[in-house]
């Protein structure tokens, strides 16, 4: 026969018994804290490791949630700080730019090529389309009183001449295109000459020279003025290389042009009183 055990509740002699017990060490530790005090601690070595156990999933989802929260909070950091620097960046570069604008208007302001008449001071926003054509276009126009024909320098010396005029804008045929000519001087011997255009920024050609004549490399060459097409006196290049053909009686002279012809970001319009009365070959 199978012998059924079941569990009975406490009587109440227990439950008397276990408040006095409590009573008693209640009494005990708060009369006599100097005789429980060793009990006291090795229960609590005995119960540490134990506590600790229990204790390490929630510490380690706290350590979780610190660290995450820190990795979260160091990213976000970081995406602010490369904002702030590419911000800085940016504010340097404009710095950059416009102190490299002031100086080139100074230069511009005060180049002592300006010898005669007033100036206006422009800005290149455009060249042509056609690789070609060396055709620069300003931010001036009609309503400047800008006109055909103006002479268009650099601080360093002649661009070339405005051939065509809208209200608000201008187009500029350089020295380097293929259409484009003016009437030279030797600053060193004064022989005059032709300077003209050959599709490229960094030469001219000196045209019609003997192969005789007074040419040292190194010579500078100025407007002669000659033909009005170009007030006389502003610095065209120098002379970069002669050539003298065996075949032929006249030099092949290059010139190097004094003006950033491919670059630059401003230029000056003379308003002379010498201002042209010949046109460069064709308006394009």
């Amino acid at each position: 026969m199978q012998t059924i055990i079941t569990r009975q509740p406490p009587s109440f002699r227990s439950l008397i018994l276990a408040l006095i017990v409590c009573f008693v060490a209640i009494f005990v530790n708060w009369r006599f804290p100097q005789v429980i005090q060793p009990v006291r601690d090795v229960l609590k070595v005995g119960y540490y490791p134990i506590y600790a156990f229990a204790n390490y999933p929630v510490l380690s989802q706290e350590w979780m949630k610190l660290q995450l929260k820190s990795e979260q909070s160091l990213r976000r950091e970081n995406i602010a700080l490369r904002a702030e620097l590419d911000q800085a960046k940016v504010r340097l570069q404009k710095l950059s730019e416009l102190s490299a604008e002031n100086t080139r208007l100074r230069g511009l302001v005060d180049t002592p090529l300006i010898i005669d008449g007033r100036m206006l001071i422009t800005e290149i926003i455009g060249v042509d389309p056609n690789p070609l054509n060396h055709i620069i276009i300003i931010n001036k126009g009609s309503r400047d009183q800008l006109q055909e024909g103006q002479t268009v320098l650099d601080d360093q010396g002649i661009m070339g001449q405005i051939i065509a005029v809208y209200p608000h804008s201008a187009r500029v045929m350089l020295l380097s295109d293929k259409d484009s000519s003016l009437s030279v001087r030797l600053d060193r011997t004064g022989m005059r000459s032709i300077v003209s255009g050959k599709g490229d920024y960094s030469e001219l050609v000196m045209q019609y020279v003997p192969s005789s004549a007074d040419v040292k490399v190194g010579d500078l060459v100025y407007s002669s003025g000659l033909g009005e097409r170009y007030p006389a006196g502003y610095l065209v290049g120098k002379v970069k290389h002669i050539e003298v053909p065996s075949s032929s009686e006249f030099a092949d002279i290059t010139i190097q042009p004094s003006a950033q012809l491919s670059s630059g970001h401003n230029v000056v319009v003379l308003f002379s009183q010498a201002l042209s009365k010949e046109q460069p070959n064709g308006t394009r």
